[in-house]
């Protein structure tokens, strides 16, 4: 296999010398926002709706960008499929690796290689190829970069720092039933407080909703539920967020300029009942929370269809 492209003149004893200093940190951090700006330029130039999802990984299948936050499986997918067939396509190919979603694969060098990913077609994709391949020298010259970090350190960098986390908006229950093993190990572990989150967690209520109901402020609810997560006695429930067609008063909640009737549209045609409010909210590029007191101003016009994970 041959170097990397200008990793002579960059060098790994230059990433080490960054690290010495303290600035291994700020590096990645401005080869990112390289990135950043050349995927933002793909996908402006891909006409299709939702917005298009941009990886670049290296020739071993690691993820060194995303332009958003995509479903676990899809990014392991794209992770084994790259690491093992990289080294047969050449420079400049591109592979179409499933039939069921619009997923494409550019092999941009011996080092480098992008995946694209829309809800639209693929024709849309292939025919952004040319443009896609004149930045094929830069982005492998950023991933030769980036592969020199340890892979934990750049992994933060594209993987939402929050997707683990817990919001007031979340839902969750218990395992097993809810008897009196359960509750004793709640006033086990967090006394009478832990039993009244228990007794709230219906699979229904969201955290902000068993707060109200048990008069313990929403970051204990949160902590209790943490370390319910982390014993395994508890699970969350995942969201499908389903928006029925609005009335016309409904409607002028989202005003009377196209461009919030159109997001409307677009909301009503993603919240499909299929779709978790986490890929909705990255399709729209709105937070999850935002994208919640939107579903709640049109209240009964959204149905929660819910699964647990």
């Amino acid at each position: 296999m041959g170097e990397p492209p200008r990793l002579k003149r960059w060098g790994f004893n230059k990433l080490g010398e960054l690290y010495r200093k303290g600035d291994g940190e700020k590096e990645k951090k401005k080869l990112i926002r390289k990135l950043e700006k050349i995927t933002k330029k793909i996908g402006a130039t891909i006409n299709t709706f939702p917005k298009v999802n941009i990886c670049v990984l290296n020739n071993e299948g690691t993820i060194v960008y995303c332009n958003r936050l995509l479903k676990r499986d899809m990014l392991e997918f794209i992770s084994t499929y790259v690491k093992r067939n990289h080294e047969i396509f050449p420079d400049g190919s591109y592979a179409i690796p499933r039939s069921d979603i619009s997923l494409v694969i550019w092999k941009l060098s011996e080092h480098a290689a992008i995946v694209i990913h829309t809800e639209g077609g693929v024709g849309a994709l292939l025919s952004a190829t040319p443009y896609i391949m004149r930045f094929s020298k830069k982005i492998s010259e950023i991933v030769a970069k980036l592969s020199a970090f340890p892979r934990e350190d750049f992994l933060k960098l594209y993987v939402n720092s929050d997707a683990n986390d817990i919001f007031w908006h979340d839902v969750f229950s218990f395992v097993g039933n809810n008897d009196g093993q359960q509750s004793e190990k709640f006033l086990e572990m967090f006394g009478e407080k832990g039993v009244k989150v228990l007794e709230e967690m219906d699979g229904r209520k969201n955290i902000k909703e068993i707060a109200e109901k048990t008069e313990i402020s929403v970051e204990a609810v949160k902590e209790i539920i943490r370390q319910g997560l982390r014993q395994n006695l508890v699970k969350k429930v995942q969201q499908y967020p389903l928006v029925k067609r609005l009335d016309g008063g409904s409607l002028l909640l989202f005003g009377i300029d196209p461009a919030y009737t159109n997001f409307y549209r677009n909301l009503r045609r993603l919240c499909n009942g299929k779709r978790t409010l986490e890929e909705v909210a990255s399709i729209l590029e709105v937070p999850e929370s935002k994208l919640v007191n939107i579903l709640e101003r049109i209240g009964k016009y959204v149905e929660w269809i819910r699964k647990v994970e």
